[in-house]
């Protein structure tokens, strides 16, 4: 297939190759998904020709969307980001050979990987999945099938700690895997815990246990990959030097939630029976209370988010947001940071157990060794959760409290954005075409500039924080901040800078609010933007 195609841009004949491919990509939705990605991977082969590298990118991540199989696509990835960031040309030679079963193919791949080796800057490490077991051996079973089936053999090892289960079944199938009875292809230690020790310490135990030379990713045993998430991930903490943890957009992960709107369609076409779909869809528009995934079951809760996943387009550009914390449903943690914010060589403050807050606690204890956090827009992984601790109904406000109490705030007023504001920026943005420099007195912890920078990353926002631990943290996120009582500070910024000044004026006076705005800007307050 694609024979002519190929022959003109082996021969050099490309612009008649160019023809050629519009003509073939005009039937590339009734391709099979394989077929579709090698149409993409010589069309990059011609935006490669003609030296259009942002147009070649663009349809080697379109590949992926077809067919996360083809080697090509991360063969080609790893040879376009060799010159840009080591790392990731790195990670992109090593799921190529993951994925290659061609051994010529194999051995040219395995070339240009070992030429990376001896890379200036090169630091990829390996990742230790750890994965907290307690109960429910289907949604187990799910999660470590999904780890073993898209993560890169070669470099992964996993580590389950069981937390005491209950259920007969997982401790025989935990067994089962300890003695190699179950075919499984990543090398794996099992831990059984004579007691349920709660979250924090039963991750530590199981980080204790990785490879001390590898990144850690810490996942839920009712999480469950989609094809490219850890790839996404990986690709995000080596992002740069400064990255210290990722995370994924999930069904159900605090902040990090994909709405459920977005998801109505695929969980309906997840069903062939129109009785079925009637079914679903009542439970969806319930207002119950209860999570979409748990009315539907987890097995259409899975399918309908995996084709949500698969239908999104690559992000090429600004596929990352920064925040201040991650949901622990699903963290990327670097060797590094590790390293850097451990305390007493454990990761997770016990003092949070049985749960909740401890990944906050993290959050913060990376912000302020100097780390960002990302999420990654491309990577998904679906979470049934909702399960909280047995016998503990109260952990969820222990935590908030006992966090309150070690850090002297409460997380929560710090954790949304102010939503008309950003919203307002976002569409000042738009008008200005991205130029446009934003003072935001309302800065706190950095969420409002997590949100406008997401959707719009050219914006400049300078933050003003109530204190220098709140800028060190925002400071990850805006471009700059500066901290003290807002209308009495001297602000390191020039008078009329700002197109654009985000207050709320029962805290700030209009004359301080005047005194940074251009003549021709814009201030939001809450007469006008109302919290």
């Amino acid at each position: 297939m694609f024979e002519k195609l190929a022959e003109l841009i082996t021969e050099g004949e490309i612009q008649k190759a160019l023809y050629e491919f519009q003509d073939e990509y005009f039937h590339i939705q009734e391709m099979l998904p394989s077929d579709a990605s090698k149409l993409c991977v010589l069309e990059a082969s011609i935006w490669e020709a003609l030296n259009d590298g942002t147009a070649e990118l663009k349809a080697l991540y379109k590949g992926l969307n077809y067919d996360h199989t083809n080697y090509e696509i991360y063969y080609m990835l790893g040879l376009y980001y060799t010159n840009i960031n080591v790392n990731w040309a790195y990670l992109c030679m090593e799921m190529a050979l993951d994925h290659c079963t061609n051994e010529e193919d194999a051995n040219v791949i395995r070339s240009s990987f070992d030429g990376l080796k001896n890379s200036p800057g090169l630091r990829v490490r390996g990742t230790t999945v750890m994965v907290l077991s307690y109960n429910d051996k289907d949604i187990i079973k799910k999660c470590l099938e999904s780890v073993e089936k898209y993560s890169p053999s070669a470099t992964t090892e996993v580590v389950v700690v069981d937390n005491s289960s209950t259920e007969k079944e997982v401790i025989d199938y935990l067994k089962e895997l300890e003695t190699g009875a179950t075919s499984f292809k990543l090398p794996i230690k099992i831990i059984f815990s004579p007691e349920n020790l709660g979250f924090p310490k039963g991750c530590n135990i199981g980080a204790d246990k990785a490879d001390k030379d590898n990144d850690i990713f810490f996942l839920n045993n009712d999480a469950i990959l989609t094809p490219l998430a850890l790839f996404w991930l990986r690709m995000g903490l080596y992002d740069n030097r400064n990255v210290g943890a990722v995370s994924s957009f999930s069904n159900s992960a605090s902040l990090q939630e994909i709405d459920q709107k977005d998801l109505e369609r695929f969980v309906t076409d997840s069903v062939e029976l129109q009785n079925e779909k009637e079914i679903i869809l009542k439970a969806l528009q319930a207002e119950d209370g209860k999570p979409w995934h748990k009315a539907v079951g987890p097995d259409i809760a899975y399918e309908a988010f995996s084709k949500y996943s698969l239908s999104k387009e690559i992000e090429y550009k600004n596929p990352y947001i920064k925040t201040f914390r991650l949901t622990g449903f699903a963290l990327l943690v670097g060797g590094n940071a590790l390293d850097a914010v451990s305390i007493e060589g454990k990761v997770f403050d016990e003092v949070f157990s049985p749960g909740y807050f401890e990944d906050d606690d993290l959050g913060i204890r990376l912000a302020c060794a100097g780390y960002e956090q990302y999420i990654c827009k491309n990577s998904f992984i679906y979470h049934n959760g909702g399960g909280g601790f047995e016998g503990h109904a109260d952990a969820m406000e222990r935590g908030r409290e006992k966090f309150e109490e070690k850090w002297g705030f409460d997380i929560w007023g710090f954790s949304l954005p102010w939503q008309s504001a950003c919203d307002e920026v976002i569409r000042l943005s738009r008008l200005n075409k991205g130029i446009l420099k934003v003072l935001d007195f309302s800065c706190g912890l950095g969420a409002n500039a997590s949100y406008i920078k997401s959707i719009e990353p050219d914006v400049y926002i300078a933050g003003v924080c109530p204190n220098s631990f709140a800028a060190a943290v925002a400071g990850r996120i805006a471009d700059a901040t500066a901290f003290g009582e807002a209308n009495t500070t001297r602000l390191p910024w020039a008078d009329h800078s700002f197109d654009v000044v985000i207050a709320e004026k029962t805290f700030v006076s209009k004359g301080q609010i005047g005194r940074f705005l251009k003549p021709s800007g814009v201030s939001i307050n809450e007469d006008v933007f109302p919290l």
